[in-house]
């Protein structure tokens, strides 16, 4: 994908972001499509991003076609790791604020001016 169009980049990039899938899966389907598409380069020269979708279709029904040809189960064994990444990454972030947190607001205590009041009294004596 290094030396391709633009439009062929961008069209590969919209494909990819669509494809909810295990990496191997992703990978291989990516590998085809380049492949797919060089060929189809090289058959009409340069072509834009409009020739692509004539051709290969939108990438939401190029990714929802290939979708369909993974097993149902490792769709949802990859879209369960996926919710528990991102569980995992959104407790760690509560963790370390709550952490953060205080330990600022330790340190702006220890640091604080101490301001002693005192009030005082004066007696003029006659």
């Amino acid at each position: 994908m290094d030396n391709l169009e633009k439009p062929i980049r961008n069209y590969i990039r919209a494909v990819k972001r669509l494809l909810a899938c295990p990496k191997r899966y992703r990978c291989s389907f990516l590998a085809d499509m380049e492949h797919d598409i060089r060929q189809f380069l090289l058959e009409n020269g340069s072509v834009s991003y409009p020739d692509l979708i004539c051709n290969f279709g939108t990438p939401q029904e190029l990714a929802k076609l290939y979708l369909e040809n993974v097993p149902p189960e490792e769709l949802a064994t990859y879209a369960s790791q996926r919710k528990r990444n991102a569980k995992i990454i959104y407790i760690f972030l509560i963790i370390t604020i709550t952490i953060v947190s205080c330990l600022y607001f330790n340190y702006k205590e220890e640091h604080a001016l101490d301001v002693i009041e005192s009030e005082e009294y004066i007696e003029i004596i006659k």
